[in-house]
């Protein structure tokens, strides 16, 4: 298993949205259109790079009219630049690859998958910035100074009926496909003009002026020059929301009236935005070749249903979009749309490319089918001969004429291919039933078996951005089409999650499905849409990667106590894997989505895979530990008022805390809390980044007084902390060193080290239990002659003399 998303080792896709519904009255003026500006930053020694690069190469080309891409190196690679290192602490990077999509919409990460990146990029990042109306206008034009030295004016408008506008205005020189060592290096930041800060009322436009002067490397490939600007919101530190963006391709300076510096006038230019001069046009309509999406096949209308850069007409795949026109089989049917894409049909194929005459739809013509076919030869559809059910006349018919006649033969034998090796096809959950029944069960309870429901009602059945996500297989071969000619693969299925399952219904014991516990799997569809696809909805794939348990394996791989146990609990994989097939730690991924929720459905809320009060005690635990271990992970026990000790070694329970026998689902109501979109400060929140959030206190406190005792019982058991911390730090005068005390001295020393850790490994610095965590605290102070807490509050003194101190107020028996 390669590991990927951050340099060397992270295996997410960290996706954060800042601001992008915050808009509102932003959204008035829809005069201007809008190009989205995307900022990248790479670096050659990230391996998650190589998969995040291409897939917005591919945007680059497939949108190169609506969307900007600046490329930063940021690192060691020797292609760093101040200014992409200011841009990097701007946005508060962390990771490579960083996408920040319109300076608010931040993607940190990669999948393995480039095709599943450029879709999750164009559905999820592109599309929905691409639809924030604005009202800002941007254009540039280029003077040539001398030598390589040109003069920039970028000139930025508000549309009349806009508001006025207080925009940074950033412009940039870029050097495409450079540097040259990765073929995925698309518009590379060379330099940058000083920012200029322009406030603007609408119907009005404001000029900034800057000079490029070129470097050697953009001299020696001019072909390769663009010059880029955008307008951003004035903030000191990201985000900072992108109204537009604009860019300037070579050649950078255009003569009066030929804005594309072709030579031709705008007027007369068959392609007036981009550089032609030979103005070809092999099909004669009115666009030249540069610039039409069928330069083949005349259509003025340029129609391109899926936006892939492909014309309708033109266009072997119209229903999906696709950025290559690959035809393994040459049957027409491009190979996102053919279900057989790897088999010649002679005699023709139907629209989703199986072979005219291919009954058993296995993709092969062989005996099968003609034993099908003779059960259907007879007659009119209205009466089948024999056993032949109506799926199989209708494919029997190939020339449609209600008959399976000598015709229809005939195209069959053209076909005719023998016995192949069936390529993996989409067959839906009920060819998976007669053997699964118990796992078919599960899932028909979740809401995975009726998600193509929630887009009937809504009227999307036909939205082709949400049927990714809804329906088996939508844009890959045999996958969903629409609801007439694939009803069998509407909803989340098996076959979402393990593939295509024809291979493995039809030999099981030899033909094994795909068992993925990366979380990439889940996070392809469980991310935001932005506004899309409803009120941006489940965020969980964004949350998560940012949450420790996106992180947990990265946290501790380097540890010089880490063990192989240590991945029971911080690997997915590792939990699962059988004994003697445990991955190591190179090969290990984090807490993923699997190990809380039972793919298959489950009887618990969320399908969870146990209730709600149990499930996270199997991981936040010390695991009955004792003294003298080092107790880890104490949060259960905290909150159960258990765990620790007295000092003369009787278990201390209780005081308990209503944070557990008040609230029967425990955990997840403070640290799950879910709750939709609440402004710019408070975005949509899935609670998947199990931080504790004080809105969730409520109806118990008001979210003021959560806030307020979280303040102070933190700043309590803070200072509790760091006063014992002393008499354990070998480097402290106040140090207690164990190598002097022997037999129940010992004993009592060890029993408050570990009460002392207790309350460290719980980490909630009392919020779990304040009264357990003050009881504990209480123990390990009087045994060290510490003064009492409310006294040192009061007094800020330690009123310690060393350890040990014999202090009158002490209860308990101290050490002599």
């Amino acid at each position: 298993m390669s590991i990927v998303g951050m340099p060397c080792f992270k295996t997410v896709l960290l996706i954060t949205t800042l601001g992008v519904c915050a808009l509102g009255a932003d959204q008035q003026a829809e005069a201007a259109e809008r190009t989205v500006l995307c900022e990248e930053f790479t670096d050659n020694w990230c391996v998650s790079c190589s998969h995040a690069g291409p897939a917005l190469s591919l945007l680059v080309d497939t949108y190169r009219d609506s969307f900007v891409l600046v490329q930063y190196h940021y690192g060691s690679d020797g292609y760093s630049t101040q200014w992409s290192d200011a841009r990097w602490a701007f946005y508060e990077g962390q990771f490579t690859p960083l996408a920040i999509f319109d300076g608010t919409d931040t993607l940190t990460g990669s999948v393995e998958n480039e095709e599943q990146q450029y879709t999750i990029y164009r559905t999820n990042h592109f599309l929905p910035e691409r639809a924030i109306a604005t009202d800002v206008t941007l254009t540039i034009s280029v003077e040539y100074v001398s030598g390589q030295e040109y003069s920039v004016t970028v000139v930025a408008g508000v549309e009349s009926g806009g508001q006025e506008r207080s925009l940074r205005i950033h412009t940039v020189q870029v050097l495409d496909h450079w540097p040259p060592e990765k073929p995925y290096h698309r518009n590379t930041f060379k330099q940058a003009a000083d920012a200029a800060d322009l406030t603007i009322s609408p119907g009005e436009t404001e000029s900034v002026v800057s000079n490029f002067v070129l470097d050697s490397d953009s001299a020696a490939a001019t072909a390769n020059v663009k010059i880029v600007a955008w307008a951003q919101a004035i903030s000191a530190s990201g985000p900072g929301h992108v109204y537009q963006a604009a860019i300037r391709h070579w050649p950078l300076v255009a003569n009066p009236g030929d804005v594309d510096g072709d030579g031709h006038s705008d007027i007369e230019d068959n392609c007036p935005n981009w550089y032609n001069p030979d103005q070809a046009n092999a099909d004669g309509d009115e666009l030249g070749d540069e610039c039409d999406n069928c330069p083949l096949a005349e259509n003025d209308d340029q129609a391109d249903a899926d936006e892939d850069r492909f014309g309708d007409v033109c266009d072997n795949c119209p229903a999906l979009h696709h950025h290559s026109q690959d035809d393994g089989d040459s049957d027409g049917v491009g190979n996102v749309c053919d279900s057989c894409p790897e088999v010649p049909a002679p005699a023709g194929a139907d629209p989703f490319g199986r072979s005219l005459g291919t009954i058993d739809t296995d993709c092969d013509v062989d005996l099968d089918d003609f034993l099908l076919f003779a059960e259907c030869l007879s007659g009119p559809a209205a009466s089948f001969a024999g056993q032949c059910p109506e799926e199989n006349f209708l494919r029997a018919d190939c020339d449609d004429d209600t008959r399976a006649d000598l015709g229809d033969f005939a195209v069959l034998t053209r076909n005719y291919t023998g016995s192949l090796t069936s390529p993996p096809l989409y067959v839906g959950a009920s060819s998976c039933q007669e053997c699964h029944q118990s796992n078919h069960g599960s899932w028909l309870t979740t809401i995975h078996a009726t998600a193509f429901d929630t887009l009937t009602a809504s009227g999307d059945g036909n939205n082709q951005l949400c049927l990714p996500c809804h329906t088996v297989g939508y844009g890959a071969p045999s996958g969903f089409v629409d609801q007439v000619s694939t009803p069998q693969l509407v909803g989340i299925q098996c076959e979402n999650c393990h593939g295509p399952g024809s291979n493995h219904a039809a030999h099981p014991e030899t033909v094994h499905l795909t068992v993925d516990l990366n979380a990439t799997l889940c996070g392809a569809c469980h991310q935001s849409c932005h506004g899309l696809c409803g009120e941006n909805h489940h965020p969980q794939m964004e949350q998560w990667s940012i949450s420790k348990h996106g992180t947990a394996m990265e946290d501790i791989l380097f540890a010089p106590e880490f063990q192989d146990e240590c991945m029971r609990c911080h690997s997915t994989a590792y939990r699962f894997a059988p004994e003697g097939e445990k991955p190591s730690k190179w090969e290990a991924n984090n807490i993923e989505c699997a190990d809380c929720h039972g793919p298959h459905g489950t009887a618990n809320p969320g399908q969870l895979r146990l209730p709600h009060e149990q499930l996270c005690a199997q991981c936040h635990t010390t695991e009955g530990a004792s003294p003298p271990d080092v107790p880890l992970q104490a949060q259960t026990e905290t909150l159960h008022g258990t765990g620790g000790y007295k000092i003369d070694g009787t278990p201390l329970s209780g005081p308990y805390s209503q944070h557990w026998w008040g609230i029967p689902d425990e955990c997840s109501v403070c640290h799950v809390h879910a709750e939709p979109y609440g402004g710019p400060e408070q975005p949509v929140n899935s609670g998947h980044l199990f931080t504790a959030n004080v809105r969730a206190c409520t109806p118990c406190h008001s979210e003021e007084v959560a806030t307020m005792l979280l303040t102070t019982t933190r700043d309590e058991v803070g200072t509790r902390l760091a006063d014992i911390a002393r008499y354990f730090d070998p480097g402290d005068p106040l140090y207690v060193d164990p190598a002097i005390l022997t037999g129940e001295d010992l004993d009592r020393y060890m029993i408050a080290k570990f009460d002392y850790e207790f309350v460290q490994a719980d980490k909630s610095a009392g919020a779990h239990n304040p009264g357990y965590t003050r009881s504990l605290l209480t123990e390990v102070e009087n045994y060290l002659g510490i003064a009492p807490w409310l006294y040192r509050k009061n007094t800020n003194s330690l009123e310690s003399s060393g350890p040990f101190a014999s202090l009158s107020f002490n209860t308990t028996e101290k050490h002599p």
